[in-house]
């Protein structure tokens, strides 16, 4: 399904790209500043960064997603593999990025590929209380941090928090609605499409679930790291 929403998808998670762009104004970052974007996804982030003049490599496992990127992101040089690989190969960075990578939410060894005073600006979901039993069936096991453990992990790793956004409730309204509609618009124009039954019962399942259980249980934060 990620395939076919991410084409057609902006920004690939419940956060505006003006909240972006409020972060990356809080930093000192230059024209030609080197930029990693960590599981880079459709590329957007990546092409936002790009448009301020960084100097940005993506880096994105999924061949689709890869190719994707490439196709979109002006400015952005997409490298397929591991991201923590690549990350590592190419350190140290001045500005490391990651939305929606929780699999990569090691702060000591992304803080060790940080020039020093380089920032690290990620985002993911959180528990709000209580992990969500109910979410194993939709996205199998997630190692979501709470809010306070996102800035706990970053002050652990010798990073000092900048600047901290929990996501508005209109910032889900328009993830849950361009996911819907991605996939809607994919569906009309294909179908007979064999995978199009499927790909349409994965997204009803996920916009229930964000719909109903996942808000009271699940928030999005975004958080703007410094390494001294």
């Amino acid at each position: 399904m990620n395939h076919v929403a991410y084409a057609r998808m902006d920004l690939c998670n419940p956060v505006s790209a003006s909240a972006l762009e409020a972060m990356l104004d809080r930093t000192d970052l230059g024209s030609g500043d080197r930029a990693a974007e960590l599981g880079c996804g459709n590329g957007a982030a990546a092409g936002l960064l790009a448009a301020r003049g960084l100097a940005v490599e993506a880096f994105e496992r999924d061949p689709v997603l890869a190719a994707i990127a490439r196709d979109r992101s002006q400015g952005v040089t997409v490298r397929e593999g591991e991201a923590d690989v690549l990350a590592a190969e190419g350190a140290p960075w001045r500005l490391l990025a990651a939305l929606g990578s929780t699999g990569l939410g090691n702060f000591t060894r992304l803080a060790a590929w940080l020039e020093p005073g380089g920032w690290l600006l990620w985002g993911d979901l959180f528990w709000k209380g209580e992990p969500d039993p109910a979410l194993n069936a939709v996205m199998g096991r997630p190692d979501y941090a709470t809010d306070a453990g996102w800035r706990a992990r970053g002050q652990a790793a010798g990073l000092e928090l900048v600047a901290a956004r929990i996501s508005p409730d209109e910032d889900w309204a328009a993830y849950t609605g361009a996911l819907e509609a991605a996939v809607a618009g994919w569906a009309a124009e294909t179908p007979h499409h064999p995978d199009r039954e499927r790909v349409q019962q994965r997204a009803a399942l996920l916009l229930d679930y964000w719909r109903s259980a996942g808000r009271p249980a699940l928030g999005f934060g975004l958080y703007l790291f410094r390494r001294p």
